[in-house]
């Protein structure tokens, strides 16, 4: 709901809220609301509420009131409370400040106090004598300015065209009460009224040249300070004091002037019937121009509702506005500068500008926002699609135990959403799934079977057979111990796993050998004899039997043995031995070398030949020193490393200086 500035308050509505007869509260709408419904019923019950009781009555002595209208977040605005400090909210504060107040007075309501609360159409002070001379009939008419009301609801809305507005609904019932009336000083009223009126209008005057600044609000509490100082004075003027005489004999009804007792309106009323003589920018009298008309400079302000800012502007008197830049909003294209914010007449930039005023922006889609409500499933990523497009369908979310149907308008997922249709607007679909359960195979070591997953109370498919090694599928069974066969023709409501069974036909032979060239293991039926493999080889080493413990003690005799179970044989080897022989070439003789495979000779006792010297023992290698074509071999003799390992029979040549 819209809370105006003080200089609104002649065009709007005000609550106030007593306790015991005391005014304790004073909230006023700043924005003028844009509807106004009244209802006439002929007979209405009601409940105790904070506004008071209601009874059974006949007649047309209840109303129901609805008050709607719509605000911009960006309007920062003085909230005129009688003579608390006023507050300077924007409309979306505004809107929870008087959501806060209507809730603490139904909760006082609850504390056995007396409360009342009183609506105000300020947009009909002039009409105040009029009030006064109808209410000799003893109840309240329907052309009257006041009521006593109840507060029955508020409701406050947003839409996406304002996305930083907030549109509200007040609904209220009226009830009607008896007043006294003492029509020998209407005409005094009469007065007081127009002087009232005035009053506003000068104060009008000082918050249009202030444009609504904090500043102002700051002038507008020390103004009051001051009058209070000096109602003593201006209670001694005329026909002022004598409508306030007579304002003090009616009910609470007309509070507008007499207020009864503590902080009221009517201590605000006075305070601006004080000052209403300091106020040289307004003559009072009908027919004649205010003094400043000509010179006075009013501001336009501009709401972007939720667009980027948009500077206000000061516009003398009767010139107009300049269009500003046009303002930008993510995902919205900018439709034009209205005159009110429930953006019905769009703004004439030509019109001149004879008061303050407040433009505010209407936008219109540019991209629509998909979102997805999974309903407990897997989360999915918005969509954002230009306005008049097809969405795309998103990748399915996931969730456990259900399987995913479809997209739906509703959430209760009955209305299907077709992907052909243009977006127009944002929109949210919702998720609609099927209980499932998973049905999982374990085989028990043999081949993998993928899980199933099945619409909750329809059947299993019977999987592909697995198999397994030495075996041969049987069954599936509902449990580990395999003692029942499952029934397939069963349906399926949780999760489930089954069990395959298997004989077992043949046992593996595995061979194991030790370093050696590998041998292929068999596969052996039951009670049957395994096949004796080719030997297998290893470098340095023979190769002696297959034995069927690992230490290689026992020889497992592939005739004479059956196999009934899985068996593993291990290869036994002995090493090679090679001799190494001295070929002293006419010298002294040296015993041969019986060495083992990869180890080392040794060098031996140094030979003796008659006139010649021992110098190195020699390897012969053949070599080609032709060509492939043409090869020459020849005997090449090198130096004989004794750290070279020893894989092959070798004869060592002696090499002699002289003798020869």
């Amino acid at each position: 709901m819209g809370i105006p500035n003080l200089a609104l308050l002649k065009k709007s509505y005000m609550l106030e809220f007593l306790v015991d007869g005391k005014s304790e509260e004073i909230w006023t709408f700043s924005i003028p609301p844009e509807n106004e419904d009244f209802d006439f019923p002929q007979r209405m019950t009601e409940t105790k509420t904070f506004g008071g009781s209601v009874f059974d009555r006949y007649g047309n002595d209840t109303a129901r009131i609805s008050l709607s209208g719509t605000t911009g977040n960006e309007d920062s605005k003085v909230i005129y409370r009688g003579l608390k400090m006023p507050k300077y909210l924007d409309g979306e504060r505004e809107i929870w400040e008087f959501q806060r107040l209507v809730e603490k007075w139904h909760r006082l309501e609850k504390g056995g106090k007396e409360t009342k609360v009183y609506l105000y159409d300020l947009s009909k002070m002039n009409a105040l004598q009029f009030a006064a001379a109808s209410a000799g009939s003893g109840s309240q008419s329907a052309g009257r300015n006041w009521w006593r009301v109840v507060v029955k609801g508020l409701k406050i809305r947003r839409s996406s065209a304002k996305p930083n507005s907030f549109s509200y609904t007040l609904e209220m019932l009226a009830l009607s009460e008896e007043r006294e009336a003492d029509e020998s000083k209407i005409s005094a009223i009469a007065k007081a009224a127009r002087k009232f009126t005035a009053a506003i209008d000068a104060f009008q005057g000082v918050m249009d040249v202030a444009g609504g600044a904090v500043s102002a609000v700051q002038s507008a509490v020390s103004a009051f300070n001051r009058c209070k100082n000096e109602f003593e004075r201006y209670s001694n003027m005329g026909a002022a004091t004598i409508a306030l005489d007579v304002a003090k004999k009616l009910d609470g009804g007309s509070r507008i002037l007499a207020g009864g007792s503590g902080n009221s309106f009517y201590g605000a009323a006075r305070d601006f019937l004080a000052v209403t003589s300091r106020f040289e920018i307004i003559d009072v009298e009908e027919g004649r121009k205010s003094r400043s008309e000509g010179t006075a400079v009013y501001a336009v302000a501009f709401n972007s509702n939720g667009g980027t800012s948009v500077k206000s502007q000061k516009v003398e008197y009767s010139e107009t506005a300049e269009r500003p830049e046009d303002p930008t909003l993510d995902r919205f294209a900018f439709a034009g500068w209205y005159s009110d914010s429930a953006l019905t007449e769009e703004y004439d930039f030509s019109a001149e500008v004879v008061r303050n005023l407040t433009l505010f922006a209407k936008w219109t889609l540019k991209t629509a926002t998909i979102t997805f409500n999974s309903r407990n499933g897997s989360s999915v990523a918005p969509e954002y699609v230009a306005v008049g497009q097809r969405g795309s369908m998103p990748e399915s979310p996931t969730r456990k135990g259900f399987s995913f149907d479809r997209w739906n308008t509703d959430y209760a997922g009955s209305v299907p959403f077709d992907w052909e249709t243009p977006v127009v607007e944002d929109m949210t679909l919702y998720a609609s799934w099927t209980s499932v359960a998973v049905v999982t195979f374990d085989t028990l070591g043999g081949s993998e079977v993928e899980s199933q997953t099945v619409r909750s109370g329809e059947r299993v498919v019977y999987p592909l057979t697995p198999t397994k090694e030495n075996s041969t599928f049987a069954r599936w069974c509902d449990s580990p111990d395999l003692s029942e066969a499952f029934d397939f023709g069963r349906a399926v409501f949780e999760d489930t796993t089954l069990w395959a069974e298997f004989v077992r036909v043949s046992n593996t032979v595995s061979f194991r050998s030790n370093g050696g060239s590998e041998t292929a293991s068999q596969t052996v039926l039951i009670g049957g004899f395994a096949q004796r493999p080719e030997n297998p080889e290893r470098e340095g080493f023979d190769f002696v039997m297959w034995c069927d413990d690992i230490n290689l003690t026992n020889e497992f005799l592939f005739e004479k043995t059956p196999i009934n179970g899985d068996k593993t044989l291990w290869a036994r080897w002995t090493g090679k031995t090679f001799t190494v022989e001295f070929d002293t070439g006419g010298g002294s003789y040296i015993d041969a070398q019986s060495v083992g495979y990869g180890k080392l000779a040794f060098f031996p006792d140094i030979p003796t030949k008659e006139g010649a010297v021992f110098t190195m023992w020699r390897k012969r290698e053949t070599v080609n020193v032709g060509t492939e074509d043409e090869p020459v071999y020849e005997d090449v003799y090198t130096e004989y490393d004794f750290s070279e390992a020893v894989v092959s029979n070798l004869t060592l040549y002696a090499k002699w200086l002289g003798g020869e």
